[in-house]
């Protein structure tokens, strides 16, 4: 499985062309690069629900699966940033965490993340709902496949890794969804011809007990 094997695969999803024009036309209002905690909105709700009925089905999320996350993303000519090579370590938690294992407590926007053990971090599926076709001239997401396997890699390591591992591009149609380890090195250039590259970006835990509390569970 592609997934497996590299950390990332595309998958045409189900959701409908209506439900992908009232996420654009409700999401996006701020101007901001990217909106975070949206799993609050029921739009959200009902792309999170459906693409985790999809996902279970192909196998590649358990039964018990749950949305922790939401982020809307848009590249525009005013929005058009560089995001350098990294992993995705960082999530949101209910309350500041205590638990041995989690560390690098922070707060963002008064919501608590911090970095969950390892074991956890390798069951996270991201999965980036393309809203927009996404081209080689709008700064698509760049992956480096296979480094989900690697742990977490110091961030001095990662040109080394950047290297022996190579590069793709992810270039999606409107509608098709690119699942994600967020273990994955990945980053982003600016776009070349700056235009919208709107992209509902959620992650999915197993929903397995845990000493802390997801901030969100849909």
């Amino acid at each position: 499985m592609r997934l497996d094997e590299s950390g990332s695969e595309l998958h045409a999803s189900r959701v409908g062309g209506s439900l992908i024009l009232r996420l654009k036309e409700t999401l996006f209002q701020s101007g901001k690069a990217g909106t975070r905690c949206l799993l609050d909105h029921p739009l959200v709700q009902e792309v999170a629900f459906g693409l985790r009925q999809e996902l279970v089905e192909k196998g590649h999320l358990p039964s018990g699966a749950v949305a922790i996350q939401a982020i809307a993303f848009d590249k525009t000519p005013e929005t058009n940033w560089k995001v350098t090579w990294h992993q995705d370590l960082m999530f949101p938690f209910a309350r500041p965490v205590a638990s041995e294992g989690f560390d690098l407590s922070c707060v963002k926007e008064g919501i608590a993340y911090a970095r969950p053990p390892l074991e956890i971090l390798e069951k996270l599926l991201a999965v980036r709902l393309h809203l927009d076709d996404c081209d080689e001239t709008n700064g698509p997401l760049k992956i480096s496949p296979g480094t989900h396997r690697l742990g977490i890699i110091d961030v001095a390591a990662i040109p080394e890794f950047i290297s022996g591992h190579g590069q793709e591009l992810c270039l999606a149609d409107e509608g098709v969804a690119l699942l994600m380890r967020p273990l994955l090195l990945h980053s982003s250039s600016r776009a070349t011809a700056p235009k919208h590259r709107r992209v509902l970006h959620l992650v999915f835990a197993p929903g397995d007990p845990m000493t802390e509390e997801w901030h969100r569970r849909v």
